[in-house]
């Protein structure tokens, strides 16, 4: 899956969330969700705005989680359209960049190079997320 592909798919799959969960008693995680913002860096600069960060947990079942990098590489991340947060546990990071969704924007220059070093699950950050640990720095070094 490239780049593209994985951004279209992390897209779609959030603009999805919302009709999956605008039927009544929409299932809650068996796994927990749990609040997580905190900063994105890359090479230890913050991130841009416009770069979109997956949580995916890792091994079988789970959801995976988003967010939108804010100014100063702040981010937070939505389990549902009507929940904050991600499911708790060893979760991969992906980041990457959509032109069409940054009105054409290209990459900021300077990181051209991180969507393609973390934007697939073969090659993305883990992190441990529990009650305790929900406040993150991401960061993502450069290869």
């Amino acid at each position: 899956m490239n780049r593209r592909d994985f951004i279209s798919a992390g897209l779609v799959g959030l603009t999805l969330v919302p009709v999956a969960f605008s039927g009544c008693g929409a299932k809650k995680s068996p796994r927990g969700v749990v609040k997580l913002g905190g900063t994105v860096v890359y090479d230890g600069k913050p991130v841009p705005a416009g770069f979109m960060i997956t949580f995916t947990p890792a091994g079988s079942g789970g959801r995976p989680s988003a967010a939108i990098v804010e100014d100063g590489g702040k981010f937070y991340a939505k389990y549902s359209s009507a929940e904050d947060g991600v499911e708790h546990g060893q979760l991969k990071v992906t980041i990457g960049w959509d032109e069409e969704r940054n009105d054409g924007a290209p990459v900021p220059e300077g990181f051209e190079a991180l969507s393609k070093s973390y934007g697939s699950l073969d090659a993305a950050l883990e992190i441990t997320v529990d009650k305790a640990n929900t406040s993150f720095e991401l960061s993502f070094p450069k290869k």
